[in-house]
């Protein structure tokens, strides 16, 4: 017997193709030379005009700023009797003109605390113009704190002054910086000292307020009087500033008929707002 069993036909197998993608690579444009040898020249221009803008600012602004700073500090700024307790050396940025800084003195005296400053000489103008200065007054009180910081950015040490209208920020080189903390360290004193007389007004006028609590109390209290011989009631009455019918009122007598040893009620007790009126009418 034949068998029946026929094998199956074998499908000749398709290979994978496998899809590539095709990259396409972007030609770089090469830069024209001409524009090559302007960003060159561009690029050098602009060194060279920061070199000279450095040049002339070195030149421009005035060398000893500390001694002409300190010079007008004593012709000019300082008045009769004020006396100058610390002086350091700083400097200030402002964001419209960072790199040329005023340079100055920030002066602590027996009556206040100043910033004198010596401002960088115009760009364009002439050499040997007169030297111009800011200065800025702050009164050593506890509405002002002055406190160490840094300059914008962080590159050096400040003193921070904080007020009520705002904060001015002084650079300090770092050479000057122990003469800075001795600032530092007379303001906090000062700041002290002011704190303690502070409390101790505040307890001088609390003593004065009971001490006027305690008089209208004795005001208020009533009056007494020991007749003596030759006492009479109007005599009475005109030495406790009130009339004998008063005394007729306040005693129950009747005439004028009064003994030796005899207590008279001379003022009755009153309220204490009675009595600080009649203290205010007399004080007036």
């Amino acid at each position: 017997m034949e068998s029946s069993f026929e094998a199956p036909e074998s499908t000749p197998s398709t290979p994978a193709v496998r899809k590539k993608k095709l990259r396409l690579k972007r030609k770089r444009r090469r830069m024209r030379p001409a524009m090559r040898y302007a960003t060159i020249a561009g690029c050098v221009l602009a060194v060279g005009l920061l070199v000279q803008f450095a040049i002339h600012t070195y030149r421009t602004e005035p060398r000893n700023t500390s001694a002409i700073a300190e010079r007008e500090l004593r012709l000019n700024t300082l008045v009769d009797g004020e006396r100058v307790v610390r002086l350091v050396a700083v400097f200030q940025r402002p964001w419209i003109d960072y790199f040329r800084a005023t340079r100055g003195l920030l002066v602590l005296t027996d009556r206040r605390l100043l910033f004198l400053g010596l401002e960088p000489r115009d760009l364009l103008g002439a050499g040997d113009s007169p030297p111009t200065f800011t200065e800025h007054d702050f009164p050593v009180d506890t509405a002002v704190q002055i406190r160490p910081g840094r300059t914008f950015f962080g590159i050096a040490k400040a003193l921070v002054i904080d007020t009520p209208e705002g904060s001015f920020r002084y650079g300090v080189p770092s050479q000057a910086w122990g003469k800075a903390s001795l600032l530092l360290h007379s303001v906090a004193a000062r700041h002290e000292r002011l704190v303690a007389i502070g409390v101790n007004q505040a307890k001088q006028r609390a003593a004065i307020e009971e001490q006027k609590k305690l008089a209208l109390q004795q005001a208020a209290k009533p009056k007494y009087y020991t007749v003596k011989r030759g006492d009479a009631l109007s005599s009475i009455a005109a030495r406790w500033n009130t009339t004998p019918d008063h005394l007729r009122q306040w005693n129950n007598i009747e005439g004028n008929r009064i003994r030796v040893g005899q207590a008279l009620l001379v003022k009755p007790k009153l309220n204490e707002s009675v009595v600080a009126g009649e203290v205010g009418n007399g004080k007036k």
